[in-house]
C-alpha cells in the first residue's frame, strides 16, 4: 500500500514537472518529432529544462530504470509462464516447468522469455511496423489482466472467493465496479490510431493483434483445455522436493508436490 501511494506521488510530481518544463507543447512536438528529430521525448524535455550536465544525469536515470523494469519484467513474465506450465498449459509444459535446483529458479521460462524478447528485438529489423504493432498491446494487455480478475471476483465468484487478512469490506464491490468502468473507458482509447489520416504505417493494429491472441486462446480452451484444465495446482516448497510432479494429500487436500 506504501509502495503503491509513494509510486503515485512521485511520478505526478515527475509528469508534472516534465509538463512544466515545456512551454509550449505543439512546437516542442513537432520540432521533437520522428520526421525532424531522433532524440526521445524524455530526453528532449531533459534538455530543455536544465542544463547540458543535468540532462545527462536524468538520461542516466531514465536510462538505469528502464534497465531495471526490464529485469523487473523478464523475472515476472518468467514465473507467470512456470505457473502455467506448472498447470500443463502449454506444449512441452513437462520441460518449461523445470526449476534449477540450486537456485529454485525456473530456467527454462527464462531462457524462453529472454529469447522471445531477443527475437522481438530483432523484428525491428524486418518491419518496424510490425514490431510497434506487438509492443502496442503492452498496456493494453495490462489493463485487461486487471479487469478480468475484477470481473470475475464479482460476479462467478462473489461467494466462493476467499477473504483475505486486507480486504475492502462493504466497498469491495462499488470500488470494484469503478475500477472496472475505467479501465474499460480507458482501454478503448488504446484502440485509437496515434496519428491522422492514418495510414498502413501508422495504423494501431491493437485490436488485430488482440483479437488474434483472443481466437487463438478461445479455440484452444474449447476444443482442448476445457476437457482437462483443473484450475491452478499447487506445490510444497521444500527445497528437496524440486524435479518432478507428485500428488499427496495434507489435510483432505490433494496437493501438487515438485520432487
Amino acid at each position: 500500500m506504501g509502495t503503491c501511494l509513494t509510486g503515485s506521488l512521485v511520478g505526478a510530481a515527475y509528469l508534472l514537472a516534465l509538463l512544466f518544463a515545456i512551454p509550449d507543447i505543439p512546437s516542442f512536438v513537432e520540432t521533437n518529432s520522428s520526421k525532424n528529430s531522433s532524440i526521445n521525448f524524455a530526453v528532449a524535455t531533459y534538455r530543455l529544462a536544465v542544463p547540458h550536465r543535468g540532462a545527462l544525469v536524468l538520461t542516466i536515470l531514465l536510462i538505469l530504470n528502464i534497465y531495471f523494469a526490464g529485469i523487473s519484467g523478464m523475472t515476472v513474465t518468467s514465473r507467470i509462464g512456470f505457473a502455467m506450465a506448472r498447470d500443463g498449459v502449454f506444449p512441452l509444459s513437462s520441460y518449461l516447468r523445470w526449476i534449477f535446483p540450486r537456485t529454485k529458479s525456473p530456467l527454462a521460462t527464462i531462457a524462453l522469455v529472454m529469447t522471445m524478447d531477443f527475437l522481438l528485438l530483432l523484428l525491428q529489423l524486418v518491419s518496424t511496423t510490425a514490431f510497434s504493432a506487438i509492443i502496442s498491446i503492452a498496456t493494453l494487455g495490462f489493463q485487461l489482466s486487471y479487469v478480468l480478475p475484477i470481473i470475475f471476483r464479482c460476479t462467478v465468484a462473489r461467494k466462493t472467493f476467499p477473504i483475505g487478512d486486507f480486504n475492502l469490506g462493504r466497498y469491495a464491490v462499488p470500488i470494484a465496479v469503478l475500477s472496472v468502468v475505467w479501465l474499460i473507458i480507458t482501454s478503448v482509447f488504446m484502440f485509437f490510431p496515434a496519428k491522422y489520416p492514418v495510414t498502413s504505417d501508422n495504423m494501431n493494429y491493437t485490436v488485430a493483434v488482440i483479437a488474434g491472441i483472443a481466437l487463438i486462446a478461445a479455440t484452444y480452451w474449447i476444443f482442448s483445455a476445457r476437457h482437462w484444465f483443473k484450475g491452478p495446482k499447487r506445490y510444497h516448497h521444500d527445497s528437496n522436493l524440486f524435479q518432478t510432479f507428485s500428488l499427496a494429500t495434507v489435510h483432505g487436500e490433494k496437493i501438487i508436490f515438485l520432487s
